[in-house]
């Protein structure tokens, strides 16, 4: 599929200048300054204002991208195993393949639309899907099924009571997804404020040092901050924690199980 180079991107009133990017095909195309392609349907209107904001390098969240640089980099091994959990369209999981292409990559998405939209990311980026293991269930604490809130980017495992724009979901908790799977170099973790309970539940695989890295997206300071003193007492090294870090929309920990930096 062919790209033009710096096109201009418009889309209902909304006009831009983004480098690398091109919308003309069908369906259009949105090109990030990293490479990566996804459906122009599959961004939000604030999205495309966040990339374009000045200091961004057209890019869906700078910090943490530069943190999985520098993780993914510190990996020894040809083939790291790359656990992304909340995986969304697949921007990350697409961003891994196409950077370190022997990379294992498990992507956990619960929202069919986005599963979906997975599987046609890595198409466009020029990536079979098949080498992309989908587990298209929610991390949960528990094994079964719940109510899952369709909130687009917001979407996460509901309340009791909640049963607006609802589906139900199979839930499966992560000791149980790493007991799958094996050992994992990184993790990148992003489920809509169920982040502490999640891996308060996966105590035995944390302390088992089962995840040598973990990039984690917070939802809230209070959750933030119980986060950093949960993973300090399992040991693991705070690399990096911000609340809010600039031009992303979630805050952000970064943790290894390593004493120091490699």
């Amino acid at each position: 599929m062919p790209l033009n180079v710096g096109c201009w991107v418009c889309t209902r009133g909304l006009k831009e200048r983004v480098p690398q990017s091109c919308v003309m095909s069908e369906p259009p195309i949105y090109q990030f300054g990293n490479g990566v392609c996804v459906r122009r349907g599959d961004l939000l209107e604030l999205q495309l204002t966040r990339y374009a904001t000045p200091g961004n390098p057209n890019l869906h969240e700078p910090v943490e991208e530069e943190w999985l640089g520098r993780v993914m980099g510190q990996i020894n091994s040809p083939s790291p195993v790359f656990l992304d959990v909340g995986a969304g369209i697949g921007y990350y999981s697409t961003l891994v393949k196409k950077k370190w292409p022997l990379a294992r990559v498990f992507a956990v998405e619960a929202l069919p639309k986005h599963a979906e939209a997975l599987r046609q990311t890595l198409v466009l980026n020029g990536i079979d899907p098949s080498a992309v293991t989908l587990i298209p269930e929610a991390v949960g604490t528990r094994n079964g099924a719940a109510t899952f809130r369709d909130d687009g980017y917001g979407s996460r495992l509901a309340g009791m009571f909640e049963r607006k724009n609802s589906i139900r979901v199979r839930t499966r908790r992560l000791d149980d997804i790493l007991l799958n799977i094996g050992p994992v170099d990184a993790m990148k973790l992003d489920i809509q404020g169920s982040e502490l309970a999640v891996l308060k539940s996966a105590k035995k695989s944390l302390k088992q040092r089962l995840v040598k890295y973990l990039i984690i997206g917070t939802h809230g300071a209070k959750i933030h901050s119980a986060l950093v003193r949960y993973l300090s007492l399992l040991h693991y090294q705070i690399l990096f924690e911000d609340p809010a870090p600039p031009m992303q929309p979630d805050g952000l920990i970064v943790a290894s199980v390593f004493s120091g930096k490699k």
